[in-house]
Parts: structure tokens; sequence; C-alpha cells
């Protein structure tokens, strides 16, 4: 294991750290997580002027006290940008990809540990590291409580708020929730382990993985254009929730994800829908497609809307037409429908063309027919577009296709469902 640890030139004052039952006499706090952590080597990251003064009566005591192999490291005071990025080059550079590593963020210049914590956080995330601990040495809680005594802090679990930072900010930028409901789980199997049989406690960890599960099922329904699978589980949503307060009040590593339970709600409640096929519910199952589309247009995926959005036309002339809403997942029912869009789709478009007078249409009947038509003849061509790659002459710019998808989605929102029109 390595040892990554800082250390500034002012000088320090003898105290007796103590951690998990350990402790250690010593003026440097790096020497005593040595001694704790036993690591095969320490790197050292210290200033010219820090090298000069401190570390020769560092260097003796860290060898007096572990058997560790100490390296001294020369940084820069960090006064700039590009110091700083060196800074984190040269920390970082000491890491290899899954290797185990603890930090002492105590001593240093102020800006050191706040550099450890964030360097300590993304090897974690990007090079998959062991992080066994991050330690400091609170010398000032010391003082207060027991003077000559410093204890010793693991600031690891705090990295976990960084988790959550970069959870929320995903989910806030695209609407995707299994981040959360990664982390949510793992706090659900801490609590588990934690509960040691208690039922009751059990059974609150339980809803917590419950409602991690919930999250984790409407977001890969979001992302695979399920809006069937979406409806349901949107729905019991606001439910799990309420569930899942009780472990959400009983663990402080949780707290971030209680204060996103409003957003998180806020922005997937709407969605649901019991009973997304009985009969009853067929205008509502098509607002809600309707509402998932514009979803999806909020959080720039494209791909996803116009999906939604053609399969939403074929639904929309059934509903018109009056047919069950089981139908609307038949596959033999919407090729025939589709069949009957595409030809006066083009029946219409012949006429325009040839400036003709519109011939008798099979969806006439239809409220909006000739509007929900052209929509369609466009969406199809911009579908298309994004479905082939861009592998075809004349395939349009991305900002050409978003701008047309967001005036098509517009005139989408404006057709009737059906029983709105007499």
């Amino acid at each position: 294991m390595k040892l990554l640890t800082f250390l500034g030139a002012n000088p320090l004052q003898s105290t007796c750290y103590h951690w998990q039952g350990q402790e250690c006499q010593t003026k440097f706090s790096s020497v005593a997580s040595s001694v704790f952590l036993e690591p095969d080597e320490v790197f050292v990251f210290l200033t010219e002027d820090a090298q000069q003064k401190i570390y020769p009566e560092f260097s003796a005591e860290l060898s007096g006290k572990a058997k560790a192999a100490v390296t001294p490291m020369p940084v820069p005071l960090g006064k700039d940008d590009l110091e700083l990025w060196e800074i984190f080059d040269q920390v970082s550079g000491c890491v290899k990809p899954g290797e185990e590593v603890a930090f002492d963020v105590t001593n240093g210049l102020r800006h050191f540990p706040l550099i450890g914590l964030l360097v300590a956080a993304f090897l974690r995330s990007a090079l998959d590291v062991n992080l066994k601990a991050v330690l400091y040495g609170a010398f000032d809680v010391g003082r207060e409580i027991s003077p000559g005594r410093t204890p010793m802090f693991d600031l690891t679990p705090m990295l976990d708020l960084l988790e959550w930072s970069a959870a929320a900010d995903r989910f806030n930028r695209t609407g995707d929730s299994r981040y959360l409901a990664s982390l949510v789980d793992r706090q659900r199997k801490r609590l588990a382990l934690a509960a040691q049989g208690d039922k009751q406690r059990l059974y609150e960890a339980g809803a917590l993985g419950h409602l991690a599960a919930r999250l984790a099922k409407i977001s890969q329904g979001l992302h695979l254009i399920r809006p069937i699978q979406v409806m349901e589980e949107a729905d019991g949503l606001s439910g799990r929730i309420e569930k899942a307060r009780p472990a959400l009040a009983q663990s402080a590593a949780v707290q971030p994800f209680s204060l996103l339970l409003e957003t998180v709600e806020r922005t997937f409640a709407p969605l649901g829908l019991a009973g997304p096929l009985e009969p009853e519910n067929f205008a509502a199952n098509l607002q809600k497609q309707r509402q998932m589309v514009a979803w999806y247009v909020d959080r720039d995926h494209w791909v996803q809307a116009a999906t939604l959005a053609r399969e939403w036309l074929v639904n929309w002339f059934m509903g018109h037409l009056g047919m069950d809403e089981e139908l609307m997942v038949d596959r033999d029912i919407r090729q025939e429908i589709e069949n009957r869009i595409n030809e006066d789709s083009r029946a219409l478009v012949n006429a325009k063309t040839h400036d003709k007078p519109v011939p008798p249409l099979s969806l006439e009947k239809v409220p909006e027919f000739i509007e929900a038509l052209n929509i369609w003849g466009q969406m199809i061509e911009l579908r298309n577009d994004i479905n082939h790659a861009g592998m075809r002459k004349g395939a349009m710019e991305p900002d050409s296709l978003i701008k047309q998808l967001k005036a098509l989605f517009q005139r989408l929102d404006r057709l009737p469902l059906p029983g709105e029109v007499p």
C-alpha cells in the first residue's frame, strides 16, 4: 500500500495521535498514519522550503517508527492554475490503476489538503484505486477536548459527497437516475449490514433498495424508449419515496440524496400512469407519451424524442379510429394503420406536388388529419435522417435537424387527443 501525504515548512507541535485504538506520539501526522496503516511506501509532497527545513527531521522520525520506504516529491507552491495542475500531476503520477492507496491530508500549505482530497476522489473514480483511508489529524479538536491528544478522522466517507454531486449533476442535466440509484443501493447494503438481524431496520433498508430499483427501472425505460414501463414504474414512485424515508432519516451518509428527493419526484412522477393499457386510459396514455417526448426534448435526447414521436402518431390515429388500447401493442394492427397513414400521406403529397385536389383518404374522418399527415411525412424524414447516422447524401447538419425537430414537436403538441374534439 502507498501512503501519499503533504508537508509544510512551519514548525509543528508534538501530540499523541490516536485512531482505531492505536496511538503515536509525534510532531508529524503522516508519521502517525504510517504507524497506523503500515504502508510499504510513503510519498511526501513538499515545497523546496519544507524539504530544507522540515523534511530531514520528518525522515528521521519516520524511519524510527515505521518500516515504509519514503520518497520526497518536490512540488510548487500552487500560486496559479498551472502550478495547481502540476501538483495534481505529481500526486496522481505516483499511483497506478488498481493500487491500494491512503492519504494523510493534515499538514502542508492550506490548499494542499484540499488538493489531496480532490485527487483521492479522482483516483478512486478514474483509476479504480482501492482507497484505504483519507486521514486527517484534528489538532484543534484534540486541544478542545483533551489537550495533548489529537484524534485522527477518516474522511473517506465524505468523498461520497463528490460522487453524489456527480450523480446529481448527471440527473439534473440528463434525467438519468441510474448513478443515483447505484449510490442509494450502496447505502442500502450498508444499512442492511448494520441492522444485524433487526427486522424493522432490515425492512427499512429493503424499502431503500426498492426505491433504488424503481429509479433504475424508470431511467432504463426512458433510455430504451419503453413508455408503458415508464408509466407503470413512475406511477409508484411517490409511494416508494415515502416508504424509504425512515431509512433515509437514520443514515447521515445518504442525506445528499434526501435533498434531491423533491427534484426526483418532480422529474419522474408526472410521467406515471396506473394501468396504462386499460381501455379507459387510452387518452391519458397518449398524453403521458406526449409528455415523454417533451421530457426528452428538454434534455436534448433527440433520438428518443423522434422515435417516440413517430410511434405516438400511430397511436394517435388508432385512438381517433376508436381502436381498443390493447391493440396499441399489436404488431399486425399497427402495421395496418401505418400502411394507411403512409398511403394517405403519399396521396396528400402527390396532390400538393401536382396541384390537384386531395382525393378521398381512408383517414379523413380523423380530426386534424391533414395536419397529422403533414407532421407524419416530415417526422419520418427527420427520424430516418437520424437513424441512418448521416450515411446518406443530403444528411442534415445537427443544428438544422434539431431546429426542425423542435418545430415539429410543437405542432405535435397541438394535435387534439381522443375525446377532446366533439
